[in-house]
């Protein structure tokens, strides 16, 4: 029984295996890792999460770069007003910076976080000289 049993799962394993083989591409850089499809989700001002806003439209999609060596790609991003916009978006610093580059206004730096598949967050440090808040944190999750 103890036999069958394993006999069992080990054909499960290599069926699973099989079955989960798909092609992934080569990636050589952080881009092609970042790119896909983020919604924000929560936003923190100062350390403190903002609730004032509604945030339910914003999506960031962040298009594979083509070539995949290139430096650079395309992003479409919808604001939570609902305002949309296109622009290039690349990795700086050593891939610690986000930058957004949109078509129709000046570009947008943002230190990244942390990162994984399932979250991305970014961080907008202002000039403290400036009114308004020193820090802000953006959690966003693929969608």
């Amino acid at each position: 029984m103890k036999f069958l049993v394993a006999k069992v799962l080990l054909v499960m394993f290599v069926i699973g295996g099989a079955s989960c083989g798909e092609d992934i591409p080569d990636c050589p850089n952080k881009l092609c890792v970042l790119a896909g499809g983020w919604k924000l989700v929560e936003v923190y001002v100062d350390g403190v999460k903002d609730t004032s806003t509604d945030i339910s439209k914003y999506r960031l999609t962040l298009f594979t770069p083509q070539p995949t060596t290139a430096v650079s790609s395309n992003y479409d991003r919808t604001h939570p007003s609902g305002r949309q916009e296109q622009g290039t978006w690349l990795l700086k610093n050593l891939d610690e910076v986000l930058v957004l580059e949109p078509y129709s206004s000046p570009q947008e730096e943002y230190i990244i976080k942390y990162f994984s598949p399932r979250e991305l967050r970014l961080v907008i440090n202002r000039d403290v000289s400036k009114t308004g808040p020193e820090e802000i944190e953006y959690v966003l999750e693929p969608f």
